[in-house]
C-alpha cells in the first residue's frame, strides 16, 4: 500500500506494492505494478506513463486497475 509521488522537473514515481498508487506534475512518469490475489498476492502488470495534464491529470493519485491508470478515488 506504498505511495509515491513525483514533485519536480523530469522526474519519476515508481510504486510497486499492493495496493499502490502514484501521482507526479505535468511531464514526470508514473510506473504502478497490479497484484492480484488468489491463493496468495500475485504480481499481474507493471506499467508506466507520463502525465499529459489531460488523459492523466497531474497531482492526481492513480493505481494500475484491469491494466489501466485509474484515478484513485
Amino acid at each position: 500500500q506504498g505511495a509515491a509521488s513525483a514533485t519536480g522537473e523530469e522526474s519519476c514515481a515508481i510504486a510497486l506494492g499492493i495496493e499502490s498508487k502514484v501521482k507526479g506534475i505535468k511531464g514526470a512518469f508514473l510506473t504502478c505494478a497490479e497484484w492480484k490475489c488468489s491463493d496468495k498476492w500475485h504480481r499481474v502488470a507493471v506499467k508506466s506513463v507520463r502525465v499529459d495534464g489531460k488523459k492523466i491529470k497531474a497531482e492526481t493519485w492513480y493505481t494500475l486497475k484491469d491494466g489501466k491508470f485509474t484515478e484513485v478515488k
